[in-house]
Order: structure tokens, then C-alpha cells, then sequence
């Protein structure tokens, strides 16, 4: 019985703790396919983005940047644009991110798995690649 129980134990929560995932696109027009996600306080998220474009990587590549809330996103772009070697993300901003993937060409997928956070409201998304959060490539997950 004991050993039953401990097993129930292990093997459950796994069971119940799968992350939901959410799959997002980057086009050329300069938007997420998914522009507000909404979630709970500790859920395990998921965010598998691929990039769809016509242009070559050099031209047209997307991220995807979840900021901890109160990061200002233009400060965040705009200070990354010095930094092209690091995926156009500033090293000195980078305690001011939640979860992120790698900057993608077309037909590159990457996937990116995190809890969200325990307080409720808004945290932003943003394409760090340049100009596109100013264009329009940007989104909200809110915590509900």
C-alpha cells in the first residue's frame, strides 16, 4: 500500500503538470499570429514560434522576448540594437527578461518552456530584431 501510494505520488503530478502549449508564427508582416496569451499565476507554458518569411535570415528574422513587468519594451528594442551579435538583446538588460527563444529564419522553429509568473497583470512580448517591435511585432500575456 505505502509503495503504491509513493508511486501515485511521483507519477501523478508529472502527469497533471503538463506545460499548455502555444504555438506562434512571425510573418513578414511584422506580427505574431498570437498577439495576447492569457494565463494563470504558476501555469507552465510552452511558446513554440516559427518563423514563415520570403527574405533571407540577414533581412527577416523573429524572437520571441517575454519582459518581467514594468520593462519598458522601447527601452529594451532600442538599447538592443547595438547588440546584433547577441540577438539584438543589450547583455545588460538580460535579468529583465521571463523567457525567451532564439532568433529564427524562415522555416526555423524554436520552442521555450517556463512558469508564469505569480503576479497577476500584464507582461509584454516583443521581436527584438530590428524595427519589428516598432512596426507592430509585439503581444501581452496576461495573468489572471
Amino acid at each position: 500500500m505505502i509503495l503504491q501510494l509513493l508511486v501515485l505520488i511521483l507519477i501523478v503530478p508529472t502527469a497533471y503538470s503538463q506545460p499548455r502549449e502555444i504555438y506562434i508564427e512571425g510573418h513578414d508582416q511584422l506580427r505574431y499570429t498570437v498577439e495576447t496569451i492569457k494565463a494563470k499565476p504558476g501555469e507552465t507554458l510552452k511558446i513554440t514560434l516559427k518563423t514563415v518569411s520570403a527574405m533571407d535570415k540577414s533581412q527577416m528574422s523573429h524572437n520571441w522576448v517575454l519582459l518581467k513587468q514594468g520593462t519598458d519594451p522601447m527601452n529594451f528594442v532600442t538599447k538592443g540594437l547595438q547588440h546584433p551579435k547577441s540577438e539584438y538583446i543589450d547583455p545588460a538588460l538580460t535579468d529583465k527578461i521571463i523567457a525567451k527563444t532564439d532568433m529564427l529564419g524562415d522555416g526555423e522553429t524554436d520552442s521555450v518552456t517556463f512558469k508564469v509568473p505569480d503576479k497577476k497583470g500584464e507582461y509584454q512580448y516583443v521581436c527584438t530584431f530590428r524595427a519589428h517591435f516598432q512596426a507592430g511585432m509585439k503581444g501581452k500575456l496576461i495573468v489572471e
